[in-house]
């Protein structure tokens, strides 16, 4: 969806997570937990870029994810990495019995009329850590060019596995160099409709795109952030170009 400002407008929702410890110490427990909801380390690195980021954490999916085509046109571009679909689905009013558009059969709308969408892998993507992601009997499965595992569909690498450059002249991929780091991880999805752009050596994707409509649509199978992404990827001389490259293609 074109741009009414000079800078791509980016809303990236997931990633968030809260995290509660148990401790035990002889005949005493006590709990800890923490929540890690800041994607700041990563958007900073696009500092100048030309790119507005909207950061919305995984536990406002629900309530504050846009009802509505007209809110959803707002950005150019609309990332999931790492929220499961009912986040999508179950609106409160949903809870309370209450009828409410699927947020998820917008997002293809929103892509036929001209809006980038990508789904970025993890835990809670595609089908997920024992299929809890629960993508694959949603709207996405129809709109998302890959076909989506309806189990756990992880495939932890802990030896490392490097991508090969399946179309190299996609403009995602300009100015970046030839090789590619290692990963630690990805979500197993099946080929379907637009191009495989990376893969792995045995064949599963890593990314790949598609035009929809006026729209375009991305799926990279691993993650933005560690685990999956490993510290060879973060630091990679490509990593910012890449995701510039991929967030503005979105954009169109």
């Amino acid at each position: 969806m074109a741009s009414t400002s000079e800078n791509l407008r980016v809303l990236i929702v997931g990633e968030s997570v809260y995290k509660i410890h148990t401790h035990f110490k002889g005949f005493a427990s006590y709990e800890t937990g923490y929540c890690t909801m800041s994607l700041e380390p990563f958007i900073k690195r696009f500092d100048g870029l030309g790119i507005d980021f909207t950061f919305m954490p995984n536990h406002e999916v629900s309530l504050r994810f846009p009802l509505a085509l007209d809110e959803m046109n707002a950005y150019d571009a609309i990332v999931l990495s790492d929220a499961p679909a009912d986040s999508f689905l179950l609106h409160p009013d949903t809870l309370a019995g209450e009828i409410v558009p699927n947020r998820l059969a917008l997002l293809g709308e929103y892509v036929e009329q001209g809006g980038g969408l990508a789904m970025v892998g993890g835990w809670m993507s595609f089908g997920g850590f024992h299929g809890k992601a629960h993508y694959a009997f949603s709207p996405m499965a129809d709109i998302l060019p890959v076909g989506i595992l309806p189990h756990d569909d992880r495939m932890e690498v802990p030896e490392g596995c490097v991508p090969e450059v399946a179309v190299a002249g996609h403009e995602v991929l300009s100015g970046l160099p030839a090789a590619w780091p290692d990963f630690l991880g990805y979500n197993r999805v099946l080929p379907k409709r637009g191009e495989v752009v990376l893969s792995f050596q045995n064949g599963d994707p890593l990314l790949v795109t598609e035009q929809s409509g006026r729209g375009r649509i991305a799926c990279f199978t691993s993650d933005i952030l560690p685990h999956w992404g490993s510290p060879r990827f973060l630091e990679w001389e490509g990593y910012v170009p890449f995701w510039t490259n991929l967030f503005r293609w979105l954009g169109g």
